[in-house]
């Protein structure tokens, strides 16, 4: 039976310990995660999950403990460390990625963002997720498998990011028989023998992005127009702060989202460095 040791965090992280858990074929060693008690943005806990699942659990700043056990393959869904070649080399069979994004297409962070962006120029409107094996260099091992998603005209990154998610899952479930089987090294196909552009986005790639300049807003023409409406949407991943605009020292936000309805009776979260904000909707 193969071992796993798995790393993650997120709901799709909780979702694919599930599917892991839940497949007969396999013995998940560790889970490592964000503990219980550290602030996320997203809702559930891996941590909590896990030890429903009867799990053993550790924290991110423990993940080293990994290599006390002899493990098939370490599993890494959202995790948010990069990990060294001892952790990635621990592992007898391979340690695997599920990327929420197209690779080789698109490797590092922001990608739901910077895909909406890069659609209409590029007339590229599909979405990716790929499971592959770790290497190194980040988002940069070769491929096992991809699933797509179309990239529609009205989305946002966040409704992108919920569409993907629902992709991610099927494809992990999909390919816990090649794990199974021992065949990743057989089906991995280099990043290499694929064609079409390539980008990689740091976390810092939308430092600056979000302020649109109210004269860029008037904007009469079309070519502007259309890139505003992509950059509102792009940008737009609440719980985060959206793209806005500042008139008279007030800023005020631009986005598809209703966030008294997103965040119901809960209060909306303060943005910092705000003044006066005021939510403005798409449409």
């Amino acid at each position: 039976m193969p071992s796993v040791a798995f790393f993650g965090s997120h709901p799709l992280g909780e979702r694919c310990l599930d599917e892991l858990t839940g497949h007969d074929a396999f013995d998940v060693e560790l889970v490592v995660t964000y503990g219980p008690d550290e602030d996320t943005w997203w809702d559930g806990c891996l941590y909590d999950r896990a030890e429903q699942l009867g799990h053993r659990v550790r924290t991110r700043d423990s993940e080293r403990e990994v290599l006390d056990y002899d493990v098939d393959y370490l599993v890494s869904v959202y995790y948010p460390n990069i990990l060294d070649e001892e952790l990635l080399d621990h592992p007898t069979v391979a340690p695997l990625n599920l990327h929420q994004a197209e690779l080789p297409r698109y490797r590092g962070s922001n990608v739901f963002s910077h895909a909406i962006m890069n659609a209409r120029g590029d007339d590229h409107w599909r979405y990716g997720t790929t499971l592959h094996v770790m290497a190194p260099e980040v988002d940069a091992g070769d491929i096992v498998a991809r699933r797509f998603v179309p990239i529609e005209e009205r989305d946002t990154a966040r409704t992108l990011y919920d569409r993907v998610t629902e992709a991610s899952v099927e494809l992990f479930r999909e390919q816990l028989t090649t794990l199974r089987d021992g065949a990743v090294h057989r089906v991995a196909t280099p990043q290499s023998a694929y064609n079409g552009e390539r980008y990689f986005y740091t976390k810092e790639s939308l430092d600056g992005e979000k302020e649109i300049p109210a004269e860029r807003l008037a904007a009469d023409d079309e070519a502007t127009q259309i890139a505003v409406y992509d950059k509102i949407r792009a940008l737009d991943f609440p719980p985060f702060e959206p793209a806005y605009t500042e008139l008279a020292g007030r800023r005020l936000y631009l986005t598809a989202t209703n966030y008294d309805d997103l965040f119901g009776s809960d209060p909306v979260p303060d943005f910092e460095g705000e003044t006066d904000p005021v939510a403005v909707a798409q449409d």
